[in-house]
């Protein structure tokens, strides 16, 4: 009988609350191939951890809904190496908490807008047609069930994607193929935790400009950390008030 350490394998049940689908939705990425799993002697289905993370990264989850579009900066985009090219280090976009690099096409060069790979006007430009008018993901990190089922009934009706997770671990491993732009955090998990994972997400090199929004009651939230915090809100909080102070972040 083999054993299943619980750190390298997850269940169907894990897996689908990792990607915001139903187990069922699990089953049928195993059973098309699009991801790889054991069976355990009882005949349930594990994933390896390692396994979960590919199948996030590639392209095989392309049948998921629009809530997990993944966005790519355009130095990822015109990257044929994988690698940032050095000369990105130095553009404006790159530095800067910019999303898209078409937002800044008016500044003067003497600001630094590199346009390394710009060849006429932003219509005419690959990169431009592939990403404009992307919705914005926001990933939110709550362990509350019921704030999780009533931000996933509004989901279909938001003017952003959407992804709901309830703990660090989880969040972590959505990240890697969901690249949110804002990221929730429900400071019901405590102060100084709140804290930590704020800045944890403010350094994550895979989303380098993320914007992190603490949720909470006035004593919940963490005090000194409007360095790597963009908004704090109150709790309990609806799909209306994230989609208003996104839509006043993004103006």
């Amino acid at each position: 009988m083999r054993d299943f350490p619980a750190n390298n394998y997850l269940t169907t049940g894990q897996a689908a609350g990792i990607c915001s689908v139903t187990p069922d939705t699990v089953l049928k990425w195993i059973r098309s191939g699009k991801i790889q799993a054991v069976r355990t002697p009882g005949g349930h289905h594990r994933i390896p951890h390692d396994a979960l993370l590919e199948f996030l990264r590639s392209d095989k989850n392309q049948d998921r809904d629009d809530r997990s579009a993944k966005f790519q900066y355009c130095w990822e985009f015109n990257s044929k190496t994988g690698e940032i090219p050095e000369d990105c280090l130095n553009c404006v976009v790159y530095k800067s908490k910019t999303l898209r690099c078409y937002e800044m096409s008016d500044l003067p060069a003497e600001i630094g807008h590199a346009r390394l790979f710009c060849h006429g006007t932003c219509q005419d430009c690959d990169y431009y047609r592939t990403v404009h008018g992307h919705r914005p993901n926001v990933l939110v990190v709550t362990d509350r069930n019921r704030l999780k089922a009533a931000l996933e009934k509004e989901a279909k009706e938001a003017d952003f994607g959407l992804q709901v997770t309830d703990c660090e671990y989880r969040c972590s491993m959505v990240v890697e193929g969901f690249r949110p732009d804002y990221v929730v955090i429900d400071c019901s998990m405590g102060v100084q935790r709140s804290k930590q994972f704020a800045s944890l997400l403010s350094e994550d090199p895979r989303i380098p400009f993320v914007r992190v929004i603490l949720a909470g009651n006035r004593g919940e939230l963490p005090k000194k950390c409007d360095k790597v915090v963009f908004a704090f809100m109150e709790r309990p909080f609806s799909m209306a008030m994230l989609s208003k102070l996104i839509a006043n972040g993004a103006s």
